[in-house]
């Protein structure tokens, strides 16, 4: 056999090897694509069970909740018992106190205005006295400049 022969010979097992090997790729790349579909699908429906199941737990648990508190309720209405004159008496203790405490606060709001005034007016005078000083130390400075350069002779040419 000649060169080119054996040339023409692989042209063709070439193209047959690309052919083979796209068709086995195209194959490869359809199984992927099922498997791929195939997980998603098992995915999510796990997640809908699980879904269901934490929400019939949530539920379950919130029943519980409500069921304990309903019990803790009763079982304090038991141990306090009262009669309605005590409710009454309690109702007039809770409102005294009440507006003793609002009463205090007032009083305490009143202090801290009178505070932060007194505060603030101390600081006004403050920045005042500042002020006139800078002032005077201003004009102090402006009459030693004015009388050196009243000082200063002019030169003539």
């Amino acid at each position: 056999m000649t060169t080119e022969q054996k040339q023409v010979k692989a042209k063709p097992a070439l193209k047959e090897v690309v052919a083979d090997s796209a068709e086995k790729l195209e194959q490869a790349s359809k199984e992927a694509k099922q498997k791929v579909a195939e997980t998603v699908t098992e995915s999510a429906e796990n997640i809908k069970a699980d879904a269901k199941e934490l929400q019939a737990n949530v539920q379950d648990q919130v029943q519980n909740l409500k069921q304990d508190l309903l019990q803790r309720i009763d079982a304090i209405k038991k141990q306090l018992n009262f009669s309605q004159k005590d409710l009454t008496e309690l109702k007039e203790f809770v409102k005294t106190e009440f507006n003793a405490v609002i009463e205090d606060l007032s009083k305490l709001g009143k202090e801290l205005k009178e505070d932060v005034s007194q505060i603030s007016v101390k600081h006004k005078d403050h920045l005042t006295e500042t002020f006139k000083r800078s002032k005077e130390h201003t004009l102090d400075v402006w009459k030693k400049v004015s009388e050196k350069a009243e000082e200063k002779p002019t030169l003539k040419s």
